[in-house]
């Protein structure tokens, strides 16, 4: 049968609840999660910066330790200028350029707010934790001289991205209540999150194990009082294709195109099965186009004919009741009539001349005013 690589249980998913039950900052988490401050998405990520910036002293430091650093992430929110230009002509281009944005808003009017809270509930624990250890002379010795300080600064753009990228890398939806019409919880399983990803030859998957019923208290007989069982999440080998030893165990991260595979994860697969292309109607003229002195005329007379050229397509486009985007095959099919009929009409109108623009919706237009249009109307 199949073969269980590794289980977790599921108390050491990294999730909101877990940020919440933290033993420092849990009642400013889930003061802020009751007000709307923050969602539990950033509950996670917050707790991921707070864990890293105590260092060795955070009890989950080995884990933290061996997450991807800012510099070995791969999708575009770490580009540099020049890789991000490589983007250019894509629709990548725009929604890299839309998440910094985004992601510096929410950086300034949430994460930061957040995180100064969070650092005044550090300090707070920290006293606590000197106090008591002077009442306890004999740990005093083994103290450091008023404990080990985490950072107060603000969250810096490199902590938001990298918790940010860490999160949406490594989460998974698990279905972890006894209710089925519950939405999954989002968290991050150490372990099951460092298994890579194959579209088309995946040896493991990734489930949720709820105990039995004759398991629902685990403990000796006669012993102390029993403690329900907790679900695990176990990384299991699929029978037939189960890797021999030194082979890498790799589970599906969906039926995802590359697009948004190197978008949230960092690569992309060269044969991907699911791969597509997803082409947007054209934009019209650029507004802050000039020409040089020599060709201005030229150059107004060539824009006019794109602002009209434009309208046009737009027009016949509603007219024609056609999509904003197309989704074409990663692999060409062997003929144009294999796409879907209103497909084949989008690609006709963007790529379509003036002069035919012009004539198309001439004839759009008659046919839709019963032949009965007369003169220059």
């Amino acid at each position: 049968g199949d073969v269980v690589a590794a289980s977790v249980p599921a108390r050491l998913a990294i999730t909101a609840a877990a940020a919440a039950e933290h033993p420092a900052l849990g009642a400013e988490m889930r003061a802020m999660l009751a007000e709307d401050a923050i969602d539990e998405r950033m509950a996670v990520m917050l707790l991921l910066i707070f864990e890293r910036r105590r260092g060795a002293s955070s009890p989950v430091a080995a884990y933290v330790d061996a997450l991807p650093g800012e510099a070995s992430f791969q999708t575009p929110l770490f580009y540099g200028e020049e890789a991000l230009r490589g983007l250019e002509g894509t629709n990548l281009h725009a929604a890299a350029l839309a998440q910094r944005k985004q992601l510096d808003a929410v950086l300034r009017e949430h994460v930061r707010p957040a995180g100064k809270r969070l650092v005044r509930a550090m300090r707070a624990e920290e006293k606590r934790a000197r106090r008591e250890a002077r009442r306890r002379w004999f740990d005093f010795a083994k103290s450091p001289r008023g404990g080990a300080k985490i950072s107060g600064a603000p969250v810096s753009e490199e902590e938001f991205r990298w918790a940010y990228a860490c999160f949406w890398s490594r989460a998974l939806a698990l279905p972890l209540g006894d209710d089925p019409t519950r939405p999954a919880v989002e968290a991050i399983v150490p372990g099951i999150d460092f298994a890579n990803h194959s579209c088309a030859k995946p040896n493991a998957r990734w489930r949720v194990r709820r105990p039995a019923p004759r398991e629902n208290f685990a403990g000796d007989e006669g012993g102390a009082s029993p403690s329900p069982a907790e679900p695990t999440i176990e990384l299991v080998c699929v029978r037939g294709s189960v890797p021999a030893p030194g082979e890498e165990l790799k589970i599906s991260y969906g039926d995802k195109p590359n697009e948004e595979l190197l978008f949230v994860h960092g690569f992309a697969e060269r044969d991907n099965p699911h791969d597509k292309l997803v082409l947007r109607a054209p934009a019209g003229p650029s507004a802050g186009t000039r020409a040089s002195a020599p060709d201005a005329a030229r150059g107004a007379l060539d824009a006019e004919i794109e602002r009209e050229a434009a309208t046009a397509r737009s027009t016949l486009s509603k007219l024609l009741g056609l999509p904003p985007q197309v989704i074409l095959p990663a692999t060409p099919p062997a003929s144009l009539r294999a796409l879907p009929r209103d497909t084949r009409d989008a690609l006709a109108v963007w790529g379509a001349t003036p002069t035919q623009l012009d004539g198309w919706l001439r004839r759009e237009l008659d046919a839709r005013l019963g032949g009965g249009a007369r003169g220059g109307d």
